[in-house]
């Protein structure tokens, strides 16, 4: 195996996704490097988080490969899914606590499901509580979500994402919702976990100040033409990619020939 090869977390190749005869992208490829936060960039509607979906075993493509080492997740069995599976932790949109659960409680929830059964209750609570100290919760834990803002809601579902010792983690718009002050909070504590974890991370976001402060690689997705159009560091990209859109998006302008009312 080749030193590039030996440093690829995770490969996507030739992935075409689409919903039924609805092309959304295709000649989608790009490699994941071991360790690094990846950035899944693009405006509204253009696939970021139906590509995240294939990356997760959750929605098959319509064409393509997503490579866990030198397994394609999509043509493996049933048994080798569970375990790649297994290598994941995942903050989804609106953190998607449990709301009848206590902090503690959700983080304690991948445990039980998927972890060691030979680890007993207690031995899962003092993990639980081990991981709301690390996201600065300790205090919280014994609350409900409905008890806690926003921004802490997102670093108890990140708790919860950690609660595997995953080697990937998922984020889909951890920002989104959050005033500047927590989303900024929010990325130092993504760095934070990442270099402390060595976890691979994959990010859904469109928050321009988020995607700069944590990005080291990133694809940009395009709704009009249903394909990647740039790729490399957001930072790389505000300052070498000459694509009008790229341009216009990480500059926060109205792209040239569109008004500011479309």
């Amino acid at each position: 195996m080749n030193d590039q090869a030996s440093d690829t977390a995770v490969e996507v190749k030739d992935l075409r996704m689409a919903y039924g005869k609805k092309l959304i992208q295709e000649n989608i490829g790009f490699a994941v490097k071991k360790g690094s936060i990846f950035i899944i960039m693009g405006g509204s509607g253009c696939g970021k988080s139906t590509l995240l979906k294939h990356m997760l075993g959750l929605q098959p493509p319509a064409a393509g490969q997503v490579l866990y080492g030198d397994t394609d997740y999509w043509q493996a069995g049933v048994e080798k899914q569970d375990e790649i599976r297994r290598r994941f932790g995942v903050l989804f949109q609106g953190s998607a606590l449990f709301s009848t659960l206590t902090l503690t409680e959700n983080v304690m929830m991948p445990m039980k499901l998927n972890g060691d059964l030979k680890k007993t209750d207690g031995e899962r609570r003092d993990r639980a509580h081990e991981l709301l100290e690390l996201v600065s919760l300790g205090h919280a834990r014994d609350l409900l979500p409905n008890e806690i803002s926003g921004g802490m809601k997102k670093r108890a579902a990140l708790a919860r994402a950690l609660a595997l010792n995953p080697e990937f983690l998922f984020l889909d718009e951890p920002s989104a919702g959050l005033d500047p002050i927590s989303s900024r909070k929010l990325d130092d504590l993504i760095l934070e976990l990442r270099d402390r974890t060595q976890a691979t991370v994959l990010v859904v976001t469109h928050e321009l100040p988020s995607l700069f402060a944590i990005g080291d690689d990133g694809i940009f997705l395009d709704a009009q033409s249903k394909q990647p159009i740039a790729r490399g560091a957001p930072k790389a990209l505000l300052e070498r990619c000459e694509h009008p859109f790229v341009q216009a998006f990480l500059n926060r302008e109205v792209p040239e020939g569109e008004s500011a009312n479309e």
